[in-house]
């Protein structure tokens, strides 16, 4: 049975709205707690850098493929047992990881986590987009965002504080124990909300895409070792060869697992793009700051932790701020302001040396985080607000996957360009060039998006 924002109460909103904030923002930040710990699980387990970083990019890119076989389970299955699937993949998860004697064991317990992690993004966005009237959508997708992406800034700053303390396991944990209370309010407070609709789930489409975002990310985590060689290059192109076909045949489909026709809305194109761009920054400073702050400066994971702390902080007030000022002036304000400290992040990040202070660093940190909170829930509001129907629910499908895609591709690109540049402060130069051209990128799709605007 379908609720909406007019038949479900005040009470019923709410729970929902806090069950799944509490949801998103868990799931969220367990996808990134492991980015600051990868020289002690290189340690501990005698695992390279570039394996252990699968800890992070792994889940990203598991939750990025979960994403679109979403799109068919919301439409199929009841929105309660839905949340419930997915918060129990999570917490066993978390469980699973406690529980590892080994770096496989861990790797596996965080994929598990990271399909409850994908099958919540969406899943969240749908639901809170329906309770709530068109009026609100910015400041509930703030809110959303607030959860979602101001979860995996804070990630590696909570994982440093626990790691110290309690050891690698007391993060999974904790996780663990916040999911058991999260499954409780889940039982108490959701509905079912969304109709029910005969969907169709077809396998090759399932495979096509999951193979070729898998091809393509080990190919490219194994550029290191060559481009012209099987495992990566020959990946990297089977990888866009899968893809190539699998968005030919969506588009030809009569039934397709995604609608890749929402492309045709402005808002929506401009908004993917410009989020693709943000998480390769985001994601990417999530791996490379903890490794400058640690292996080249020398400063501990609670130091760290500690000067990430107002960065976080802020991150929040901005992510809710903009959620309000979209609803009240549009997006363009903040197309210039989040442009903006973008380049001043850049800038200071070519001014890290050897000598770097804490409060640099820190200063650094609440820079970016600033600047993605500021454009992150406008884009969200602006690509999904204007779909309707199941063109949202294929929609923001889309857009979720493409963004985890992008998570997990940054983490990797950041971690492989520090690799093969030296691992030392010259490679952490590259790396920040690689976020100029990124920045650059964000300016000229924001300008060509203004134009098109004008002249209409």
């Amino acid at each position: 049975m379908r609720s909406d924002n007019k038949s479900i109460s005040n009470v019923q909103r709410t729970g929902i709205l806090i069950t799944l904030l509490a949801a998103a923002f868990i799931t969220s930040m367990s996808t990134t707690v492991t980015a600051n710990m990868i020289p002690n699980f290189t340690a501990f387990f005698g695992v390279s850098s570039n394996l252990a970083q699968w800890l992070t990019s792994g889940a990203t890119l598991i939750s990025g493929i979960t994403i679109p076989i979403t799109a068919f389970l919301i439409k199929r299955v009841p929105n309660k047992v839905y949340f419930l699937s997915s918060m129990t993949a999570f917490t066993v998860g978390s469980l699973a990881a406690v529980l590892s004697v080994n770096f496989p064991m861990l790797l596996v317990s965080r994929l598990l986590q990271a399909v409850g992690c994908g099958m919540l993004l969406s899943f969240a966005q749908i639901v809170l987009l329906r309770i709530y009237p068109k009026e609100k959508h910015g400041t509930i997708m703030g809110a959303y965002s607030m959860a979602a992406m101001v979860s995996s800034v804070v990630g590696p700053t909570y994982a440093g504080l626990i790691f110290d303390s309690f050891g690698w396991k007391g993060v999974f944990v904790s996780l663990f124990m916040v999911g058991i209370l999260i499954l409780i309010g889940g039982i108490i407070f959701m509905k079912n909300i969304t109709d029910k609709e005969m969907a169709d789930l077809n396998i090759l489409y399932v495979s096509l895409s999951s193979f070729g975002f898998v091809a393509f990310l080990i190919g490219v985590s194994n550029i290191s070792g060559g481009f012209f060689a099987l495992k990566s290059g020959g990946l990297i192109l089977a990888g866009i060869l899968l893809l190539t076909v699998f968005v030919i045949l969506q588009l030809k489909a009569e039934k397709p697992m995604l609608n890749l026709r929402v492309f045709r809305n402005p808002g929506f194109r401009i908004a993917v793009i410009l989020s693709l761009c943000m998480y390769l920054i985001c994601m990417g400073n999530a791996m490379v700051l903890p490794i400058f702050s640690k292996a080249i400066r020398g400063f501990s994971d609670t130091a760290y932790g500690l000067a990430t702390i107002v960065g976080s902080i802020l991150s929040v007030f901005a992510t809710l701020f903009a959620g309000r000022l979209y609803d009240k002036v549009g997006i363009k304000p903040m197309f210039a302001v989040g442009t903006g400290l973008f380049v001043v992040y850049t800038v200071m990040g070519f001014l890290f040396s050897q000598n770097t202070s804490i409060i640099y660093i820190a200063v650094a940190f609440a820079v970016q985080t600033v600047a993605m909170s500021t454009l992150n829930s406008p884009t969200t509001t602006m690509a999904l607000s204007g779909l309707e129907g199941k063109e949202r629910v294929d929609g923001s499908a889309i857009f979720n996957t493409l963004r985890q895609l992008s998570s997990s591709l940054a983490a990797t690109l950041s971690v492989l360009i520090y690799t093969l540049l030296g691992s030392n402060i010259t490679a952490i130069h590259g790396v920040f060039v690689y976020f100029g051209l990124v920045t650059i990128s964000i300016a000229v799709a924001i300008i060509l998006y203004l134009n098109g605007e004008n002249k209409k």
